[in-house]
Order: structure tokens, then sequence, then C-alpha cells
């Protein structure tokens, strides 16, 4: 299974643009806009909060991403973090605003300044990617750090990347094994494939174990991470940690494939060459029953 990259970086960036990586609390559904909203104009800073979170996702009001932005910029402005942060994730991607990435940046920092986990992993990727600032391993890693402390999963998988890559600190296989982790015991995808990758190879300490690989492998797939559904069709493919199945094998690689993991799309001219036509339906059928699991999942967190 010795198939993929050491510690492939798969930190989630739209585009060039940085995004929150982590869910924001959830917008109740039986908020009242026009309570929210008087609210706000009375001067409540989560209210207003709310209300532009509400405009942006088209919940219970018609979407409106600029009227969005408006009200949560007069969160912001009362030093609401969650605010602040959203805001300068509307900067950073184009959201309502004009794109800006040093505007991006500013906002970020005051949230980060007042100890919002979430915006301190958005400071640490600006700085990882330079985006918005001039870049700084160091710097990046510092931010990182400060989020990990706060149990955000995202720092916690960067932090295990630069040890992986030796990027801002020495390269430690284990150390970075140990953030891997931390990250993938809290579900981050990422993470959880890298600490597969680990198992599958023998990396960082660990010992070469198919059955653990394979589990972690699995829970990233499931979560739509296209390199792990890759891997896991190797898996399948090969009987390597589960009893061989090509069918299974080339649900995943499907669902990789569609997913732009090119590897996935060369292994699958094979293997549906000498499946039967029945058994090419049934791996087609399971394929989209994750599909749909899948997108009622992402349905409900928003």
């Amino acid at each position: 299974m010795r198939t993929m990259v050491h510690y492939v970086d798969t930190a989630r960036l739209l585009g060039a643009a940085l995004v929150c990586t982590c869910l924001a609390a959830p917008l109740g559904a039986l908020q009242d806009p026009d309570a929210l909203r008087t609210a706000a104009e009375g001067g409540d800073a989560d209210a207003a909060y709310q209300l532009g979170r509400a405009y942006q996702r088209g919940r219970d009001v018609l979407r409106d991403p600029a009227e969005g932005a408006r009200w949560i910029r007069i969160a912001a402005d009362q030093a609401h973090a969650e605010a602040q942060n959203d805001l300068g994730r509307s900067y950073a991607n184009g959201y309502g605003v004009p794109r800006d990435l040093a505007e991006a940046v500013r906002w970020f920092r005051l949230a980060a300044d007042g100890g919002f986990a979430v915006a301190q992993g958005n400071l640490g990727l600006a700085y990882s990617n330079g985006l918005g600032v001039t870049a700084d391993d160091e710097e990046a890693l510092r931010w990182f750090r400060l989020a990990a402390e706060q149990e955000l999963p995202l720092a916690q998988y960067r932090i295990g990347l630069a040890y992986a890559n030796g990027t801002g600190v020495e390269e430690d296989d284990a150390e970075a094994l140990r953030w891997f982790r931390l990250a993938a015991d809290q579900g981050f995808a990422a993470a959880q494939h890298n600490l597969a990758v680990a198992y599958a190879n023998g990396l960082g300490g660990v010992p070469q174990d198919a059955p653990e690989a394979v589990r972690w492998f699995r829970l990233a797939a499931e979560q739509g991470h296209a390199a792990a559904q890759g891997n896991l069709g190797i898996a399948y493919s090969n009987g390597l940690g589960v009893d061989r199945d090509a069918v299974e094998a080339v649900r995943w690689f499907r669902l990789a494939a569609e997913r732009g993991y090119g590897a996935a799309e060369f292994a699958l001219v094979d293997l549906e060459a000498i499946l039967t036509l029945e058994e090419l339906e049934e791996a087609e059928r399971r394929a989209d029953e994750w599909r749909t699991a899948y997108r009622l999942a992402r349905s409900s967190r928003q």
C-alpha cells in the first residue's frame, strides 16, 4: 500500500483563498430573522453576527452575501471574535465584499489576538502560504501552536506537517505522528489519512499494520478525502488489511476519481475490465449510496 507521497499536505484552501476549516456554531433553525434584526439594530453584536450568517447562508431569509457581510461587519466592529474571523473569510474568498487578502489578514489578526482559535489557525495558514502577508514558516507555526493549545484540529494537523517536512522545525516523524493522531482523533480527515499512511508503511515509530491503516483510511474516505478513498480502493484490490473485494475496490476508486485523484482513474481501467456487468452495477450502487449519505451529511451541517 506504499502508494502515497510521504505526508502529503492536503490542507483545504478555496483556490488561493484562506478558508476556515472548522465548522462555525450552528445557526438555530428556530431563529427569527425579525427578532435578530431588532436586537442587532439595538446594538446586540451576537444578533448582528447571527443575522449576517443567516443572509450568507440563505437561512430563513433570501441569500444575500453583501447584506450578510454588512451585518457581520457591524458585529466585528464591536470586537465579536467569530464575526471578525468570518469577515476575514469573506475578504479572503471575495464573498459579499471585494477579495482583499490583506484585509482578510487584518480581521483574522484582530480575532486571533483576542484568542479565537479558528482565527489563529487562519492566520497560521496566511503566513504558511504567503497570502496577504510575507510567507514565514516560523510565524505560521507560532499561530498554529496557539490554536493547537485550544485543540483546533487544523492547527494540530499543520504542526504535524511541519515536523513531517522539517518546515520551521527539525524533521521528526514521531512528533509529526503525535500531532496527526491528535487531529485524527477529532475527526480531521487529512490527519486520519496521514496516520493511515504511517501504519501502511511503518513510519514514525509505529509498526506496519495494514488493518489499522485501513481503519484510518476508511474514516477519512467516508468524509470524502480523495487520497484516502484511493488507498482504500488499493486495499480492497490487493487484499491488504481487508479481504480482497474487486467490487468494493471499484466503488472507492470511482469516488476518488470523481474528486480528481488521478491514480484512481488508472487503477479503474484494469480493474473494471475484469468485472462482469452485474458487478460493475453493484459497485456503482454502492458508490451512489455513499454519495447520497455524503450529500445529506453536508446539508445537515450547513
